[in-house]
Order: C-alpha cells, then structure tokens, then sequence
C-alpha cells in the first residue's frame, strides 16, 4: 500500500514545512504540506482515498479517526468554508547504521524546474503524496505522505503585504516591475497548526 501515490489537485499551502523540517513534535523533523482544496475539486481524490481505506480497515472513514483530511472551518464563524483541508506530512527516521534518512519532498516550479524554496501558507500548489497505511497499537489507518510539489503561485516565508505596515498606494511614483507570486502571509488559515500531526 505504500507503493500507491495520489496526486492531490491544485489548493493553499497551510503551516507548510518544505525546506526545513518542523522539530517542535519530532526530534528528527517532519515535513509537512497540508493543503486546503475546494470540495467540488476535492471529490475525486477523496473517494479515491476513501476506497484504499476501507480496503486497509474495513470500514469507511471517520470524521474522529480519518488522518487523511478535515473540512475546513471558519474559525470566526465556526461555519464550513466549503473547502477540504488535505493533511499531508511525513517524519525523517534514523535508520539501523545510524545515518538520518531526510524525507524532504522534492520541489518543482510551474515549468517543472527542480527548486529549493521556503514556501509559506496560502502558497498555491499541488502535493504528490505516498498513500501509506498504517497499522499502529491495534488501530489501522491511512494517512498522506508528501513526496514533491508543484508551486505555482510562491508565498514566500517571512514576506509582508505594503498595507501591512500602514503604506498605502501612490500614483506617479516609482513602481517596480511586476513578479510572477504574492508576498505575504495572508492567506494563513487559522487552523491549529498542531491539528495535522500524523502517525
């Protein structure tokens, strides 16, 4: 079943961790690249996931042990923002001889050019993802393994949209030329970002 990989469509990158691996729950690091997807979008990858589950466990997925996804919820409003959230994250691991084996998936731009970048949250992207099941304390499950994305529009980490600091547009003035991705955090789902560990 690890064989099996899924191409997740085109969503928003949330809490990603692409360049460095995220230590805060793993001493080795896990990379991590959820990804938030219009339901309409989503359907088929979702009943595609949900057969592979029920195949490992023998039931359909739960809303209380689906590692999978989650739908998306307002966190002002409480309300579904009609959006499925993909949770896709893997851990590096020591191997026997005592070397790391780092798992970072692989980057590649909108042409298909390898790339090594520090993606933030609302970055648009699609995720390759290793289907894995998993079977762990008497509980089965299916979770999603980010294996190489495809960025096609880079929020870059660390950025900040103008208005942020209290500019405001001026005409007549100098004005850079125009770049093919947005600066900023802004699109930064308010999700918990310790929401979407895996196993």
């Amino acid at each position: 079943m690890s064989d099996t990989k899924i191409s997740l469509p085109l969503g928003r990158a949330i809490y990603p961790s692409l360049k460095t691996a995220d230590t805060k729950f793993h001493d080795l690091g896990i990379y991590k690249c959820n990804v938030s997807v219009p339901v309409k979008e989503a359907t088929s990858a979702m009943d595609k996931l949900s057969a592979i589950y029920k195949q490992h466990t023998g039931k359909a997925p739960v809303k209380t042990d689906n590692t999978m996804w989650k739908m998306e919820v307002d966190e002002e409003t409480g309300e579904d923002t009609g959006n499925v959230i993909f949770k896709c994250s893997v851990k590096n691991v020591r191997r026997r001889d005592g070397e790391l084996w780092d798992r970072r998936p692989k980057q590649f731009d909108a042409k298909m050019n390898p790339v090594t970048l520090d993606p933030s949250g609302g970055t648009e992207l699609y995720v390759s993802a290793s289907v894995y099941a998993w079977d762990a304390g008497g509980k089965k499950g299916v979770s999603l393994q980010p294996q190489a994305v495809q960025i096609i529009n880079l929020v870059e980490r660390g950025g900040a949209a103008a208005d942020a600091f209290g500019f405001q547009e001026h005409s007549g003035g100098f004005e850079a030329e125009a770049t093919n991705y947005t600066f900023g955090d802004t699109n930064e789902t308010t999700d918990k970002e310790e929401d979407f560990q895996d196993f």
